[in-house]
């Protein structure tokens, strides 16, 4: 409650602080008329899109002392006001950018009013004399409300997919399986351009490779015009799409040792009123991991041991199709259409050899172990947007409408023979069990957003969304018969759920600026009704719910590229229908799934303290943040029977995350780029499980350094490093672990070609350790991933599909000679 009451305070200051004070505008004597203006409209060069939070700063021509300084708006704009008639230059700068200087600017009685027009801001780089250095873009880059990664600038992520991305970047793990965590949680939304994903979380991360990345954006604390759902916020990949007219394209290939494939194109025509895009994507990676498991489980004044030598593969297999229409009927007006199809596929065979014993009577067993799990399905999903610009300057309206289906067919088989001591298989009619799942579902998306600027740099934004979600999943259990040599379905354990979930969503934004803090208010409100169904249940569980979910985003630009931003949200998570479904799901032999229909979704309060500040190319950045999860959804393992482990679902009371993450880009030499960052902070749980009281905490450590040496022009390597401490769970804790890349790239023939090679956990460090307890039993799990990968990447651009050029770090331009 402190910590909470200490953040509201910090907001409050720091709005009635800038509210309140006045600072004189730096010019002239306080006698000098103050009628002056000058506005002006910031864009970035290459995407010629308006830049948000741009830093725009006015100097004294005759002393370089400051007169005044504002950031623009969400299209760009800025409006300096009140100025004293004078001679001045200003600057304006990004981080990441080139700043540029505009001189010679001169306001007097018959040019009180000046309109520097547009300034185009371009990605900062380095320059030798003589040299041509082709433009980079900062691996990192921070913006007010989000983190930007530059995917395209990621040697290491080259042949894999978004999840390989994403474990060279701060704030982000990536656990044995493949699974993501934001700042500790797992729960987060996905987007692809800003598009719900039909599949979620790690699953859709998995499915995207990384050559068809532009960016990867990372949202911890998204406004009010964003669905509230996932703890840790949002992770929205921006895929690649030309924008040069004309023919133009790019093929990636790669390899690795392991059997891992993937390939991937798109391909791009643009002219006059139309752009044509379109590709398809297949991938097949193995992965293997092997571990030992022991078990203990307490009956009495008996103990259960069972012990398990693990080794297990993982297959993700798939491919996808996917075009695109943009039809401009006029210059205002934007008309899209996107479509996609995929497939995909998720094996996993698991072989374990088990010791099973009791103490103090013994009775040793032993057994081999062999299960195996497919999940496969098609899926797909059409979208239309139109958007129209009423002006230049950020007046417009847009509408979406988003449809997809997705297919999901589960099917494990569960073996197990009785061996020797020597793992010799002794009996050939195992006990088998196969279950079946087959799950359909859509979902259906109608939105509409306005915004429209208001006095100088003022916004109101404002928008409806409808979302519509049903999943339908039959599941059966099968116990083979040796005797007749079939499969026997046991329909008492059979079901069927139907899950109906409707949320329509209201929102309103007001952004403006006093003095030179920018502000954002939003309140966005959410209407839910939810129906389960349960084949085995007579019973519906039904939720009619109303929800308010408020945003805060405050933000100063000082002198001299120093930037402070807090901001504040409300957010939701949603129980997952597996979660909610009573009726138990065998998962294998000794370990079964049933959920809890009267799980409550988890509340979560956000809070964010940033600071950054540019020194010419690099930059260093530090963020407090502190999240408060209430009613938290916690997985709850307990002895169900003998050595069968139970697995379901609590809301716990609460959990607290409290901590800092400090990152700096550093350009340390023309050749050398560091980018280095920690993130230190507390996790706390507080609840009770099983009428158990829970109060854990640990103060957990994460750095990453990521590394580029740039050999010329077409040749650069990159070697990262990361280390992700140890940290406590509900019933247990993980140990620490490291693990370190290495990737060279070279350019040929004009740099239309790139190869890439690649080495994984060069050290073979990565490793997993986990220990679990609760009433009645004890487990302890060691997991190595598999190591020292070697990966070749190939990609060919058609036409010069990115479109490279020169860079100066920083640009002078004369207002009466250029404007």
């Amino acid at each position: 409650m402190k910590h909470k009451l200490l953040f509201i305070s910090s907001f409050l200051l720091l709005t009635v602080y800038y509210t309140m004070a006045q600072r004189p505008q730096g010019g002239n004597s306080g006698s000098m008329p103050q009628e002056g203006i000058i506005t002006g409209k910031i864009i970035d060069a290459d995407l010629n899109q308006p830049m948000e939070y741009a830093n725009v700063v006015l100097f004294q021509k005759r002393d370089s002392s400051m007169v005044t300084g504002t950031v623009t708006n969400a299209d760009g704009v800025f409006k300096l006001e009140n100025l004293p008639f004078g001679m001045y230059y200003l600057k304006a700068n990004f981080i990441g950018y080139e700043k540029i200087i505009i001189k010679n600017i001169k306001i007097y009685p018959k040019q009180k009013s000046i309109n520097l027009s547009t300034i185009k801001l371009k990605q900062s780089s380095e320059n030798l004399k003589g040299v041509e250095i082709v433009a980079d873009r900062s691996l990192i880059e921070y913006k007010i409300d989000k983190k930007v990664i530059n995917v395209s600038q990621d040697i290491n992520s080259a042949g894999g997919s978004a999840i390989e991305a994403l474990e060279n970047t701060p704030s982000v793990n990536v656990d044995i399986e493949g699974n993501v965590s934001l700042r500790g949680s797992s729960n987060f939304t996905v987007l692809i351009d800003g598009r719900p994903s039909v599949l979620e979380g790690s699953d859709a991360l998995q499915q995207i490779p990384a050559n068809t990345i532009e960016q990867i954006e990372i949202i911890t604390n998204p406004s009010a015009k964003y669905d509230p759902d996932g703890i840790a916020g949002i992770i929205n990949v921006i895929l690649k799409k030309q924008i040069k007219p004309g023919f133009n394209g790019i093929v990636n290939a790669s390899v690795a040792t392991g059997n891992k494939y993937s390939s991937d194109f798109l391909l791009n025509y643009r002219t006059g009123k139309i752009n044509l895009f379109g590709g398809m994507d297949y991938y097949k990676r193995e992965m293997k991991v092997t571990g030992q498991w022991e078990q203990q489980t307490y009956s009495r004044d008996t103990t259960a041991y069972l012990i398990s030598d693990i080794e297990r593969m993982k297959i993700p297999d798939g491919y996808s199709f996917n075009a695109g229409l943009d039809y401009y009927p006029d210059k205002k007006s934007t008309l899209s259409f996107f479509g996609k199809y995929g497939y995909y596929k998720f094996g996993r065979d698991f072989n374990s050899n088990l010791h099973s014993y009791t103490f103090p009577e013994s009775s040793d067993i032993y057994s081999i172990a062999k299960s195996s799990m497919k999940r496969e399905g098609n899926y797909y999903n059409v979208t239309t947007n139109f958007i129209h610009k009423f002006s230049d300057n950020g007046h417009e309206l847009s509408a979406m409408a988003y449809y997809s289906k997705r297919k999901s067919d589960i099917t494990e088989n569960m073996d197990e023979y009785i061996s020797n001591n020597d793992w010799i298989i002794i009996d050939d009619n195992p006990s088998s069990i196969m279950t079946e799942e087959d799950g359909n579902s859509w979902d259906l998306r109608v939105k509409a957003d306005y915004s429209k600027p208001i006095r100088t740099e003022g916004r109101i934004e404002a928008g409806y969304q409808s979302r519509m979600n049903y999943k339908n999943n039959k599941y059966k259990y099968n116990e083979f018969d040796a005797g007749q040599n079939i499969w026997v379905n046991n329909k008492e354990d059979n079901n069927e759920m139907d899950f109906t979930r409707n949320i329509h969503s209201l929102y309103f934004i007001f952004s403006d600026n006093i003095k030179k803090v920018h502000y954002q208010l939003g309140l966005r409100g959410e209407y839910t009704y939810r129906n389960i169904k349960n084949e085995q249940s007579p019973d519906a569980y039904i939720i009619n719910r109303i929800d308010m979910f408020p945003t805060i985003h405050i933000s100063h630009q000082f002198p001299n590229d120093h930037q402070l931003m807090a901001s504040y949200s409300r957010r939701i998570n949603r129980p997952r229908g597996r979660y909610l479904d009573p009726f138990p799901n065998y998962l294998n032999t000794y370990n079964i799934r049933i959920g809890n229909p009267d799980l409550q979704p988890e509340y979560i309060d956000s809070y964010e303290l940033g600071y950054q500040k540019m020194i010419k190319s690099s930059f260093i950045s530090v963020e407090a943040y502190y999240r408060i999860t209430n009613d938290k959804i916690t997985r709850i393992r307990t002895l169900h029977e003998k050595d069968v482990m139970m697995i379901t679902f609590e809301n716990l009371d609460k959990d607290y995350a409290l901590g800092t993450e400090i990152m700096a880009n550093l350009y340390a030499t023309k050749w050398l780029q560091i980018n280095a960052s920690i993130n230190l902070y507390n996790y706390r749980l507080e609840g009770e499980i099983i009428n158990a009281d829970v109060n854990k905490n640990s103060t957990n450590f994460d750095g990453r350094l990521n590394t580029i040496f740039k050999f010329n022009k077409s040749a650069r390597l990159q070697i990262v490093g990361f280390y992700k401490g140890p940290s406590v769970t509900a019933q247990g804790k993980r140990e620490d672990f490291f693990a370190a890349n290495i990737a060279l790239r070279k350019d040929f023939f004009n740099r239309n070609l790139t190869t890439t090679l690649k080495v994984s956990d060069i050290f073979g460090t990565m490793k997993f350790d986990y220990i679990t307890s609760g009433e009645g039993f004890y487990s302890c799990n060691n997991f190595k991933r598999e190591s020292q990968i070697v990966t070749l990447s190939l990609s060919y651009r058609i036409n010069n599909y990115k479109n490279e050029k020169q860079r100066d770090k920083e640009t002078d331009i004369d207002f009466e000679e250029d404007f």
